[in-house]
């Protein structure tokens, strides 16, 4: 009976989230670059801080965008550096947005996103205004707990009508804290 007691004590902090994790994300890098200037005016990213990682990144359109398209491959990186692609996802853009912000797990890593930014919760995607996100932090507690201690990249291309407008990289890892 004790035993299930401290099992108790020690499992449900992990599962409901009160336990903290004992590792960092840190960004290497971050690579924002518009192909298709004629769909977008400004675009800026800006990794402020690798470890505990802040962001900022700003950008605008030249005309009001009603549907686009995210294709975003998430790799993980060898030690002879050569990659594993753990997830290859193409999904309409627009429901995107519109549910990025549910309570889901990605929900919950993008909730204080929607308190440092402007991002619209769906389209159209308005022509001429500035959209930001200020100050974004990576917090490792939004995470799932036991993430491996990896490298990895994200790459993000943006597409309107299968044309590429813009290309987006991260590059981190997991570090522990030992």
């Amino acid at each position: 009976m004790f035993a299930r007691l401290l099992v108790l004590i020690i499992l449900l902090p992990l599962q409901i989230g009160l336990a903290k994790n004992n590792y960092d994300i840190v960004i290497k890098s971050l690579e924002c670059k518009v192909i298709a200037e004629k769909y977008v005016n400004e675009l800026q990213c800006q990794l402020v801080r690798q470890r505990i990682p802040v962001v900022m990144a700003r950008f605008s359109v030249n005309q009001t965008i009603e549907h686009f398209d995210i294709h975003s491959k998430f790799d993980l990186l060898k030690k002879d550096k050569s990659r594993m692609t753990v997830a290859d996802l193409k999904m309409d853009g627009c429901k995107y947005l519109g549910s990025m912000y549910q309570n889901n797990i990605i929900g919950k890593l993008f909730k204080r996103l929607r308190s440092v930014s402007n991002l619209p919760a769906g389209c159209p995607i308005l022509g001429g205004k500035l959209y930001e996100i200020r100050n974004y932090t990576f917090n490792s507690d939004e995470f799932p707990p036991g993430a491996p201690q990896a490298k990895w990249q994200i790459r993000v291309k943006l597409l309107k009508r299968s044309e590429l407008v813009a290309d987006i990289s991260f590059e981190g890892s997991v570090v522990y804290n030992t």
